[in-house]
């Protein structure tokens, strides 16, 4: 008996370190959980910035490119003395 006394009173200090440890361990993870989320959202929102930057420098060529289009399909329609028959029909 005094055997079986001493296991369960050498274990429960034991089991006791154990579950502590178990809950530092949890509340690791939980803190590393957060800061991850955290690192996750701060990326997230360069890459929405660099997306964003991105797709103005696009359409600022875009802009510009459709412009010296327009510009250069006016200039030819100005030096194109056939002004056709009027008729969408591919005759002229």
């Amino acid at each position: 008996m005094n055997r079986k006394l001493l296991a369960v009173t050498l274990a429960i200090p034991a089991l006791t370190l154990a579950g502590a440890c178990s809950e530092q361990t949890q509340d690791n993870a939980e803190t590393m959980a957060e800061r991850a989320a955290a690192d996750t959202e701060a990326n997230a929102e360069v890459i929405g910035n660099e997306i964003r930057e991105g797709a103005i420098v696009a359409a600022d060529g875009v802009s510009k490119g459709a412009a010296e289009l327009s510009d250069e399909l006016s200039a030819r329609d100005a030096a194109d003395p056939d002004d056709g028959d009027g008729q969408l029909d591919g005759t002229d």
